[in-house]
């Protein structure tokens, strides 16, 4: 399963959906973070450029755009689901760079485990 795969399935199970254009912008954050979290330092600078020259807008319309779709899943997604997703619960809606930081440590963290598990389950013949 591809990465971006993987990640565009947790942010539906929340309650994130494709017809925001800030969607496919924040799964990209999420990927993109998730194989550089360097990247999380420089989020206005480096990842906004980055994603806007990939799709061809500016990174004011990609940080709005995304922006829009956090507060989607915030206030009309599945609170527990994303309380699971984030690791607990947050008084008020995280911003962009700590909800994408939070989403690919969480997603990157899981994604190693299973790695890991699937590697000795197949040294143990299990």
């Amino acid at each position: 399963m591809k990465v971006s795969d993987f990640v565009e399935g947790k942010l539906m199970e929340i309650g994130a959906t494709p017809e925001y254009t800030g969607y496919k912008y924040l799964v990209c954050a999420i990927v993109m973070s998730m194989q550089n979290e360097y990247l999380l330092n420089n989020v206005t600078t480096k990842m906004y450029p980055a994603i806007g020259k990939r799709y061809g807008v500016s990174p004011a319309s990609i940080e709005r755009s995304i922006r829009t779709v956090i507060s989607a899943i915030w206030y009309d997604g599945d609170p527990e689901l994303l309380r699971k997703l984030m690791g607990r619960s947050y008084p008020v809606q995280p911003g962009n760079a700590k909800f994408i930081g939070v989403v690919s440590r969480r997603l990157s963290f899981y994604c190693r485990c299973n790695a890991e598990t699937s590697k000795i389950s197949r040294q143990a013949n299990i």
